[in-house]
């Protein structure tokens, strides 16, 4: 049973912004039932759920090779560490569903599936800084490669199934999961604070969250120091 998120009149997602360490990412999650799945591409035909090791050493190389480096790399090399980190959380692994991938003659493949959650997900995706010197304008809303800072959360506010031909739209706060999304943005805003950053000219106050830890080092950043910015 598919279904589609964030439709209806002002009715989009849940987005939350952070920059933790590496330690700080896996302790979020401590305490807490959660499950890592790969909902974005086609999986193994074995897949039942990522392996939790696999996410949580993801995200520390993706810190030390990208958030905090210095260093040039190219399109594939980033996406390489990208890749480990964009995926999704649920609570319950009996909430995720599968469906075979048959081709245009009919045959079901047998060496991959879909992934088909029967309930809303939590997204893991990382976020960009976009920073425009002439006009003094800093944003967090659009993909930039060499400006990936952090790491970003998303939960629909609403979702429609495809059981009824995507014809209801139904309010995400009565699933479990929205409660999971709330737990780890409590945890995440108990470790951090909304992030300070400073240009030659200007002060900003982008909207995501930065703990003093992660601040520490965040000002190797590549794309940071290339324009001259720092999140104090």
């Amino acid at each position: 049973m598919s279904y589609f998120g964030g439709l209806g009149a002002g009715k989009g997602w849940n987005k939350f912004n952070f920059i933790l360490t590496p330690q700080q990412f896996e302790s979020i999650f401590s305490e807490l039932k959660f499950y890592f799945v790969i909902t974005n591409t086609r999986v193994a035909i074995d897949y039942t759920a990522t392996d939790k090791s696999y996410v949580l050493d993801g995200y520390k190389d993706f810190f030390n090779e990208i958030i905090i480096s210095n260093k040039e790399y190219d399109r594939k090399d980033h996406w390489s560490y990208e890749n480990k980190i964009r995926l999704s959380i649920t609570d319950d692994i009996n909430k995720i569903g599968f469906k075979e991938i048959i081709d245009k003659k009919g045959i079901v493949s047998d060496a991959f599936k879909l992934v088909d959650p029967t309930e809303p997900v939590i997204n893991i995706t990382p976020f960009y800084l976009t920073f425009l010197e002439n006009n003094q304008s800093l944003s967090i809303a659009h993909m930039n490669t060499e400006g990936t800072i952090g790491l970003e959360l998303t939960y629909p506010k609403v979702i429609s199934f495809s059981n009824d031909k995507f014809n209801s739209v139904i309010d995400t706060q009565q699933f479990n999961n929205h409660q999971l999304y709330n737990n780890l943005i409590n945890n995440i805003k108990a470790l951090s604070n909304k992030a300070k950053l400073q240009s030659s000219t200007k002060l900003y106050r982008p909207n995501f969250w930065i703990s003093p830890e992660a601040k520490k080092v965040i000002n190797e950043n590549r794309y940071l120091k290339s324009n001259s910015l720092t999140i104090i």
